[in-house]
This record gives structure tokens, sequence and C-alpha cells, in this order.
């Protein structure tokens, strides 16, 4: 940049001191057209040690080329300062809605122009003049085409919400909705979906009337349930004394006492389940019973517990002598001796 600007004030010097008759008799710059910037001060100043002066100045960023070149000022017919006018590649705007193509094109430099009047920030670039990558000198403005024309979207089943959400980011806006609800659900739509509007237009709507959908009932508070009481905090229950019937060998097996139940005797009281009282019940009277019709008494023998009168008739004597006695062993003995008639052999009988 120190450098730019002496030679900027060197030229200006010379231009002020030059008269307009040396001027117009200055021979032309060398050739310069075509090269880039950076080529073209390379000739002028490093080899001439010519001045040089940009249009524009300063010069954009990117690659510029040099247009045309004329001589700012001589001395003596020899040339002291030299005019570039540089231009530049023009970018790729086509596919971009008007409003994104003219913020790039400042940004290189250039204008955008367009003979659409009715056209809006939406529409998008269709065609550019020149052509992406073609040259424009910087400060001039780039022709364009614009499609204003948009597919339009399906609406059908949507609520009022999501159809304006969608219809705003196409550039379209909806119609028939001003009193709707946002729950309301589209039932026709004019045009259908997949038609072609311009952007801007309206997609108009016939809505379903819907009724408010009403808050659901929250069902009563159920009152809190208290924890049961633990096994601990209570006494636990006495178990029930077992009657001890009096002892009677002529009980019959069969006679079966009854016990009417209620519901303290079934252990309801104790948190125990009326069946389960029942059945302990039964099974403790059928035990009983049991133990009863053995006579009340239990034999000293555990795999046997049991005594039984055994009576014997006998064809000889119709009444035998019957001996019943314990044994030492852990089975019971018994042994059965039958006394015949006078002339009948005897029989010996032994089970062990």
């Amino acid at each position: 940049m120190p450098v730019r600007l002496i030679v900027a004030l060197a030229v200006a010097a010379a231009a002020f001191w030059a008269t307009p008759a040396q001027a117009t008799s200055c021979p032309p710059p060398p050739n310069v057209i075509g090269q880039t910037y950076e080529q073209a001060y390379a000739t002028l100043n490093g080899h001439f040690g010519y001045g040089v002066v940009t249009v524009p100045d300063p010069v954009p960023p990117g690659t510029s080329f040099v247009s045309s070149a004329e001589t700012l000022s001589c001395i003596e017919f020899k040339i002291t300062g030299v005019r570039v006018y540089l231009e530049g590649q023009v970018p790729d705007l086509t596919g971009m809605t008007l409003t994104a193509a003219t913020a790039e094109a400042e940004k290189a430099g250039f204008g955008v122009t367009s003979g659409q009047p009715e056209a809006t920030g939406e529409w998008k670039v269709a065609q550019q003049t020149p052509a992406p990558g073609g040259r424009l000198a910087y400060g001039q403005a780039v022709s364009l085409l614009l499609d204003g024309s948009i597919e339009v979207p399906y609406l059908i089943g949507r609520t009022v919400a999501e159809a304006r959400q969608m219809t705003a980011d196409l550039g379209l806006t909806l119609g028939g909705v001003d009193d709707a609800r946002d729950d309301q659900i589209v039932e026709d739509q004019s045009p259908p979906g997949g038609g072609e509007l311009t952007i801007g237009d309206a997609v108009y709507v016939v809505l379903s009337e819907v009724s408010p959908v009403s808050p659901p009932v929250s069902p009563p508070p159920s009152p809190p349930v208290s924890p049961p009481a633990s096994p601990d905090d209570s006494p636990a229950p006495s178990p029930p004394e077992s009657p001890q019937p009096e002892e009677s060998p002529e009980v019959s097996p069969e006679a079966v006492p009854t016990v009417a139940l209620s519901g303290e005797e079934t252990g309801s009281d104790f948190g125990v389940p009326p069946g389960l009282a029942v059945v302990v019940v039964a099974a403790a009277l059928l035990g009983l019973a049991v133990w009863m019709a053995r006579g009340g008494r239990r034999a000293p023998d555990r795999d046997h517990d049991r005594r039984r009168e055994v009576r014997l008739v006998s064809r000889a004597d119709p009444s035998p002598n019957v001996l019943i006695h314990e044994s030492s062993d852990s089975r019971p003995a018994v042994r059965l001796r039958a006394v015949a008639d006078p002339g009948r052999q005897e029989i010996r009988e032994g089970l062990s």
C-alpha cells in the first residue's frame, strides 16, 4: 500500500504539471488488456516504472482482469502514469432467490437487474447474463431472468396450524382461514396439491367443523391406604387348645361328631382366609375321629401306631382263647392259640 500511494501521488503531480498539449501528444501505454491485475502491474510499474491507477479503486478481492488501459500522464512524450480498467468473473447465481443472488453479486463487485418488477425476493434465478464464469466490468449489473412458480403443497388432512407453516415456507399464503381455529382440519384445497402457483399467491382451503376437544376428566383421588400392621406390632394369637376326649374303647369308627363352624372358629379374627380355616378344622376333626376310633391310646411303636382287638372265629371252637402280648421287637407280635374239640388236631399259629 505505501508503494501504491507514492505512485499515485507522483502520477497526480505529473498530471497537474503536464500541459493539455503534452497530454494529447502522449503515446499509448503498453498493451496489457486481458492480463490479470497482478501481471499488468508487474509490466507497467515493475518494468517501465509507470504509475498505475485502477478503476475501481481499491481493487476488489479475487481475480481481476484488465479490460482496457489509457495513458494518464506523460512528460516530454514519456509516459509517467497509466489508468487501467478492471473486470471480474461473474459468480453462479442460478437457483438462488433474488435476495440471495443480489447479496452474492454485490460481494463480487457487481449489481443485478431484472425486467420483472412483480418479482419478490423469494423468486429464483432461472438464467443470468453473462453466464457463470464470464467477465464483467466491476460496477456493472448482471441481468437476471427470474422464475416465481412454485409447486402447491398437499394440505388435505393437515391442521390449520400445519397448513399455515407449510405455505409460509414456500412463499405462499393461506386463504379461507380468517376465523379458523388451529385444530381444524383441511378437507379441501384450491388449487389442488401438486399444481403450480406464483410465489406470493394464496392457497384457499375448506375446513371441517370440529368441536373443541374437552379436557380429560381426572378421576377423584383415592383415599390413602394405611399400610398393614406389622406382625411384630400385634401380639401373636395363642393356638386353640385341642379337646381331650375321654377314653372309651366302645366308640365305633363310623360315629364322627359334627361341629358347627362359626366365623370366629374359622380363624378369621387372626387374618386366616375362611376357606383355609375350614380345611384345617375339618382335618383336625378327621384326625380326632381316627384317634378316638383307635381307642384314644398310642402304641409304643412309631411305625405301627395302633393296637387292635383281634377276634378269631373257629369252626372247631366258637370261643377260642386269644392271647395278645407285646414283644420286645419293634413290631407288635400276636400269637394265636386255638383249642379244638377232643379228637381234633390242635392248631398253633404264630405271627411275628
